[in-house]
């Protein structure tokens, strides 16, 4: 059980903020006699199923990230995120266990746009770094370290992060690892993710496999494709249940939507297949109309492989997201069915 925390050192920057209500209901949880918490999966790879997490489990993934970053040498936090997903729980037990002032905002795109003074701990996803890039980027010159999760980090926004002092980092893990258990180095060039605490990795079919001794995981398999350099490095390539076998020819779309968002510069699409009589499966793009434009075929074939190049265009009102904000590729390709 974890020890009692209160809210004393929890701090809203406005005032009747809707995601205090949440905070307040996880302090409850938190300080209650039961022994585990329940909560969601984000549903990025099947539908979303509730597990329940032990709170010994929650504190010691909080010392993993304490640790390495050295949170008892600091003061301060925000939490941008909501408590609904693992990843704003955690922010909160961090806080609790580090004894950090924990500063809440609004859940928006932009979070830091009201932040005017230094943070020494902030999470949070793609989307946010990259509307806090576009409208005040100097806002990370604020923060110490930045974690960011979620979702994968492009290439261009890792770029565009090296202009600012922040020391920013890619996480790696999901809800039932109780945050990342590994983390990669943004400011580092071609930094593999690398294991937190004593994490340790093993691949089964080219999947990740999990051991953790403070999250007592044993041989957690996960569809997660990677390149492994040792027991605490890897590469991430992909979902395996987003493999496409086309002609007997295997294709990451992740690894080909990569290519296609640092060297054409558009977002708002993914890499998908649908069965065709020939191949098994065929290469497609869905994106959404306000990328579509004369050029966008042409441009996008002249930066890809012969097989990696889509034989279908599909163009959407706009791509559908998981209630974590994810884009639900299931649902999506289900729209062009």
């Amino acid at each position: 059980m974890p020890d009692s925390a209160n809210s004393n050192s929890i701090r809203p920057l406005h005032k009747d903020l809707e995601v205090m209500t949440e905070v307040r209901h996880f302090l409850n949880v938190w300080n209650s006699d039961n022994e585990t918490i329940e909560q969601q999966t984000s549903g990025s790879t099947g539908k979303p199923k509730t597990i329940k997490i032990p709170k010994r489990k929650m504190k010691n993934s909080a010392q993993m990230t304490g640790d390495f970053f050295k949170l008892k040498n600091c003061e301060s936090a925000l939490l941008c995120m909501s408590p609904t997903y693992i990843g704003g729980k955690m922010m909160i037990v961090r806080s609790l266990l580090f004894n950090l002032t924990l500063y809440v905002t609004k859940v928006t795109s932009n979070p830091l746009q009201e932040i005017h003074f230094p943070i020494d701990f902030v999470a949070m996803v793609p989307l946010q770094v990259e509307e806090t890039l576009q409208n005040n980027p100097e806002k990370l010159n604020l923060i110490t370290y930045l974690i960011i999760g979620g979702a994968p980090v492009s290439d261009e926004l890792i770029e565009h992060l090296k202009e600012y002092s922040c020391q920013a980092y890619s996480t790696f893990g999901m809800t039932e690892t109780i945050s990342h258990i590994a983390l990669r180095n943004l400011k580092s060039k071609n930094e593999p993710y690398r294991t937190i605490g004593n994490t340790e990795f093993s691949t089964v079919d080219d999947c990740l496999v999990i051991n953790s001794e403070e999250l007592q995981l044993q041989k957690l398999k996960t569809t997660d494709v990677v390149e492994l350099l040792d027991k605490n490095s890897f590469y991430w390539l992909g979902r395996a249940d987003f493999t496409i076998n086309s002609g007997g020819v295997k294709i990451r779309p992740e690894e080909v939507e990569r290519k296609i968002k640092s060297k054409c510069g558009i977002t708002d699409f993914i890499i998908a297949s649908l069965p065709d009589q020939k191949l098994g499966e065929r290469v497609v793009f869905i994106g959404e109309q306000s990328i579509q434009n004369t050029t966008l075929k042409q441009h996008i074939e002249s930066v890809l492989d012969k097989y990696e190049q889509p034989k279908e265009y599909f163009f959407v009102s706009s791509l559908i997201q998981t209630q974590a904000g994810k884009i639900d590729r299931n649902q999506t390709i289900e729209l062009i069915k």
